[in-house]
């Protein structure tokens, strides 16, 4: 290890500082802690590795992807990237279109979705009552006015982001980005990227009707 004179990096009062605890003598100063991936501390990363292996496990046993994905409550394109896909590093975490696309295309949306949803403050569905949809593209005639109101001040921070929707009593509800939505409508847009949490009790009717509609 090379050393070098503290007096050639440290400022002059930090170095003064340190000269009240050592002087004339070497010391290590180690790297800072690496900090933690996103999941690790919470234990919710360990939850989700466990999830995704009694996904494998049930695949393995037999199970086809259709009965695992009403099992699990998840999209059957995310079952199939879990059991086909090859380990995958997590993605970097961005609010953007971008960002949840690379998680979704990984099998890893719900984990886009729960920074995100944190992260401005609203609360994560039950993940033992919702069905969570892959990243899709949503005509935006299928969500329900609900009496958007767009604030200007606001559109850029809502740019290029995905909705957050609620398919329940089988009608679809925006639960994050009701001001984009109606930014979106005021541009006179057609679809936009959002996730999907359906009600499972109507898991059957939102993909008979429309689990293969959506663009992807």
């Amino acid at each position: 290890m090379q050393y070098e004179n503290a007096k050639d990096i440290l400022p002059a009062s930090l170095l003064e500082e340190v000269q009240k605890f050592v002087e004339g003598k070497a010391i290590y100063i180690p790297k800072r802690t690496k900090r933690e991936g996103w999941g690790e501390a919470s234990g919710y990363r360990g939850k989700l590795n466990k999830r995704n292996s009694a996904i494998l496990s049930r695949y393995s046993a037999g199970a086809s992807i259709m009965e695992i994905s009403e099992e699990f409550f998840l999209s059957p394109e995310t079952i199939k990237k879990i059991v086909y896909g090859k380990k995958v590093s997590l993605p970097e975490y961005s609010p953007s279109v971008y960002s949840a696309g690379q998680y979704s295309n990984a099998g890893l949306g719900e984990e886009w979705v729960r920074i995100y949803l944190d992260s401005v403050g609203v609360e994560m569905p039950d993940g033992d009552s919702y069905f969570l949809s892959e990243l899709i593209r949503i005509p935006l005639r299928l969500i329900d006015d609900e009496g958007e109101n767009v604030d200007n001040a606001e559109e850029e921070n809502y740019r290029e982001v995905p909705l957050i929707i609620l398919f329940e009593d089988h009608g679809f509800h925006v639960i994050c980005g009701r001001n984009y939505l109606s930014m979106l409508r005021k541009e006179k847009k057609n679809a936009h990227y959002a996730f999907i949490f359906a009600n499972k009790d109507e898991y059957g009717y939102y993909l008979k009707n429309f689990g293969k509609q959506f663009q992807r």
